[in-house]
């Protein structure tokens, strides 16, 4: 863990820097209350069935600890991480919760019970995955560190796992992610706190989303501001798929983002 460093974040939770990416995990604003304002919060009308939950890109746990925190109806949630000694690292940071979390997390981690570790990268895992899920969570680093977790090959692949009366959050809400999202046939909404977009939600039950996308919003998805990454045999680096991306732009005859806005 020579790439990490320990941060205490505004809200007092942990939070840790990712030195090789120059990246934190979650929010400098507030850990804890990230995992619940941009994942757990919106998927809360869910919280009257018996819910699998997939946690894509687990890091150090807490939306899964968030989530367990304030829902009573969980059945299982499958964890994806690739680095496993970060996710050993997570039961070592204290959560407040009337709730034992982090000694929760620690035995199933040694010996699974409703929580499923899988470490190894979502590319590898997301076809081998059995069932659907009522909730994903996709906390990837974002798309200008790690495009890999991000292509429309991959996010079709995520959205295949999702129930058709379930929730896809994540807090990314960048125009190529949600055209990704959109050309999945998915309904796209917004995450709102105090009028400001904080977050993506999306379902294929478009009565679950308050805030969905107005047709100003999804007329930037014309725009090669929205152009897709592109990972067809979910395989190529982060440079590979950006530089295809570029070259993609550069050649596209889309409309320019700041020519669309100009009409409006």
């Amino acid at each position: 863990m020579k790439n990490i460093e320990i941060i205490i974040t505004k809200d007092g939770s942990i939070g840790l820097y990712n030195k090789s990416l120059g990246e934190i995990y979650h929010s400098k604003e507030g850990a804890k209350t990230e995992a619940f304002e941009k994942f757990v919060m919106p998927c809360l009308p869910l919280n009257k069935k018996p819910l699998n939950i997939l946690d894509i890109c687990y890091g150090i746990g807490y939306n899964t600890k968030c989530a367990i925190e304030n829902f009573n109806t969980i059945k299982s949630i499958d964890c994806v991480e690739i680095d496993f000694k970060l996710a050993k690292k997570s039961f070592e940071f204290e959560y407040k919760s009337t709730k034992n979390i982090n000694k929760i997390i620690k035995e199933n981690l040694k010996k699974p019970d409703f929580i499923n570790f899988y470490f190894n990268d979502i590319r590898k895992i997301i076809k081998k995955l059995d069932k659907t899920y009522d909730i994903i969570f996709h906390d990837g680093f974002a798309p200008h560190k790690q495009a890999e977790l991000w292509s429309e090959d991959l996010i079709y692949e995520i959205i295949k796992k999702l129930d058709k009366n379930g929730l896809y959050c994540t807090y990314n809400h960048s125009k190529p992610v949600l055209n990704a999202l959109y050309k999945t046939g998915i309904t796209i909404g917004k995450t709102i706190k105090k009028n400001r977009t904080i977050g993506t939600i999306a379902s294929y039950n478009s009565n679950l989303i308050q805030n969905p996308l107005n047709n100003f919003e999804l007329g930037m998805l014309k725009t090669k501001s929205a152009i897709t990454y592109k990972d067809k045999n979910l395989n190529s680096n982060h440079k590979l798929i950006t530089n295809y991306r570029n070259l993609e732009i550069k050649n596209s005859t889309l409309e320019t983002l700041s020519h669309y806005l100009k009409k409006y």
